[in-house]
């Protein structure tokens, strides 16, 4: 015989929010994509602020030394 069901049967996924597993995987290409995005803004707007040379981008391993200052001695006024 065929057994039928009585009602459907729901499956609740566990939420915070309203954000789920499933859709925060779905989301994911695009906070990668505008995360990096946002630093390269970041480092385009900070590139002239000596606090952020000195702090940040002369401590980059393989492209730090184009943000140290390091003049001729020629060219510093007395």
């Amino acid at each position: 015989m065929v057994s039928y069901i009585r009602a459907p049967v729901y499956k609740s996924v566990k939420s915070i929010a309203g954000i789920n597993l499933p859709v925060l995987k779905a989301y994911i290409p695009n906070f990668v994509l505008w995360g990096g995005a946002v630093g390269a803004g970041i480092a385009t707007f900070t590139d002239g602020v000596p606090l952020f040379k000195d702090t940040f981008y002369s401590k980059i391993p393989v492209v730090g030394t184009h943000w140290t200052h390091n003049p001729d001695p020629e060219d510093v006024p007395i």
